[in-house]
């Protein structure tokens, strides 16, 4: 049994979600923290110990992987910037590792363990692809410096000052360089946020968190041509990857749904992106259900500007649940949910489980709780008929997941 603040030297054996290198030492799993990958050797020093398992931090690679690169997300004290974990790897290495991470994942589920995944979507770029960032500003009592601005570090209360961050946009970069001048930095306070969001149509939009967004709506490009989003509402982060999330999610209704579900129920719908884009390809009646009134408002408005009918109505989740998505006729659905990082609403997850509709094309970025959600509808008469990774998140341990299920149809 090690001891905290022991050296060891260990081999790496894989890498688990959320970046951490897995090793063993006398039978105990190590966790190792700091940037590794499968099959180097490594030396660690414990840090903390646990019932059955301890975390140890990276001191030195001792023989290195062929996938090791140069690392990408450094700030100018060298420093790896927040949630960076895996900018040591080669691109295709770090798409392989996520894979990976997402079939364990879901062939653990019963009758899963033959599941048939699409070829992953790796993102066209791995820096540089964010759209939107929020950081944090913190500064020591009576300090009349600029306040530090940047990102939380590992304890969730350092913010880790941040020039500028390789995963953004370049004309988010530059916006930031602007705004970090003394005289704008020096207003803001501690605790305060400021959040820079760009769009090809509108360019850099930038608001402290007292304040609202310069432009109440932007433009982004979706698949089927522009809609309107609201500057303070939810977009994918990553515009190239999120457009290949619309076409998969199309391609799986034109070729399952179409025929047997031809009715769409978007869950979650935000500004109605998938609603609309399976209106387009034919879908008989379409509906969405959100909770943001801006959002629902911005829906309607994108549905009538493409010529497509689609009733976007705001409502709680749970209770739209517990009103059966307003009488929505399930016998011929599907119904797309792509809910928040926590996944499923209770209800909302229970509630399709009870309604039976055909088809489900649920969208997640959390593999953990799409999982979670997967054990409730499985058992309710589902099948699993396609899993597909889409890096939306290149360089940190996050990925977006999309799954096609299908109802089990009696003999």
């Amino acid at each position: 049994m090690p001891a905290i603040g022991d050296q060891l030297d260990l081999t790496i054996e894989s890498i688990a979600y959320r970046g951490q290198g897995i090793a063993r030492h006398v039978g105990m799993v190590i966790f190792v923290n700091g940037g590794v990958a499968p099959g180097e050797r490594v030396r660690v020093r414990i840090a903390k110990l646990r019932r059955n398992y301890a975390e140890a931090l990276l001191l030195a690679v001792q023989a290195s992987s062929p996938d090791r690169i140069q690392t990408a997300c450094r700030l100018p004290n060298g420093a790896r910037l927040p949630g960076c974990v895996y900018d040591h790897l080669a691109y295709p290495a770090e798409v392989a590792l996520k894979q990976q991470q997402l079939e364990e994942f879901l062939r653990r589920l019963p009758g899963c363990e033959a599941l048939t995944f699409a070829a992953p979507f790796p993102s066209p770029l791995p820096l540089h692809y964010r759209n939107k960032i929020m950081l944090h500003a913190q500064r020591a009592p009576r300090d009349k410096v600029p306040p530090l601005l940047g990102y939380f570090g590992d304890d969730n209360r350092t913010v880790i000052d941040i020039p500028a961050s390789p995963l953004a946009r370049a004309e988010i970069n530059a916006a930031l360089d602007a705004f970090r001048k003394p005289g704008t930095l020096r207003s803001m306070r501690s605790g305060e946020s400021v959040t820079f969001r760009w769009s090809a149509a509108d360019g850099v939009q930038v608001w402290r968190d007292e304040q609202p967004p310069p432009r109440s709506h932007m433009t982004e490009r979706a698949p089927f041509g522009d809609v309107r989003v609201p500057t303070d509402g939810f977009y994918q982060v990553n515009p190239e990857v999120a457009s290949e999330l619309v076409k998969q999610v199309v391609a799986w209704f034109s070729d399952r749904g179409a025929r047997n579900a031809p009715d769409v129920l978007d869950l979650y719908c935000g500004a109605g992106v998938f609603a609309i884009a399976c209106a387009k390809a034919g879908a008989r009646r379409v509906m969405g259900i959100e909770s943001g009134r801006t959002a629902v408002a911005a829906a309607n408005e994108n549905a009538r500007s493409h010529g497509v009918q689609a009733d976007f109505q705001c409502k709680i989740m749970a209770d739209a649940a517990r009103d059966r998505f307003g009488r929505f006729d399930m016998t011929h659905a599907t119904v797309i949910v792509d809910p928040p990082r926590q996944g499923l609403d209770p209800e909302v997850a229970q509630a399709l489980a009870a309604a039976q509709p055909p088809c489900i094309i649920y969208i997640s970025c959390d593999p953990a709780t799409l999982t979670r959600d997967l054990k409730i509808l499985l058992p309710a008469g589902y099948a699993i008929r396609e899993a597909r990774l889409l890096d939306m998140f290149p360089r940190t341990a996050h990925f977006e997941t999309v799954v096609c299920l299908e109802k089990i149809m009696e003999a």
